[in-house]
């Protein structure tokens, strides 16, 4: 009996850490690291980022050059909360987490659950 009681501690403590700050599993997320092209705000906010892309090219290029790119290449339109989109420039680098499933599109779209910028 007592070594039951002795597991059931360090199993609840494995449970909690398995787990992030927006409650879900780990294993769950999936991270996707690109530059910022564009942000906007059209039914909510959001943050469009470009996997093989340069700041250069972003600053070089059209609003509507940057979409038919995205369209043709790795990205994915996160939406985001009013805090990253205010922190988040374009040109910057960053890393997303996000869990499925993703709305499929020309460019995929999906909620970020946590942003980590990488570069600035």
């Amino acid at each position: 009996m007592k070594k039951k009681l002795l597991w059931f501690p360090i199993l609840l403590l494995l449970i909690s850490c398995s787990k992030n700050e927006t409650g879900k599993e780990s294993s769950d997320f999936v991270l996707f690291e690109g530059y910022v092209a564009l942000k906007k705000e059209y039914n909510g906010k959001r943050l469009l980022v470009i996997n093989d892309i340069t700041k250069e090219d972003i600053s070089s290029m059209s609003q509507d050059e940057i979409l038919k790119y995205a369209a043709n290449h790795d990205s994915f339109l996160f939406y985001v909360d009013e805090e990253y989109y205010k922190n988040i420039n374009v040109g910057q680098k960053i890393r997303v987490w996000y869990t499925p499933p993703v709305q499929e599109s020309k460019i995929l779209q999906v909620g970020a659950e946590k942003i980590e910028v990488i570069d600035n």
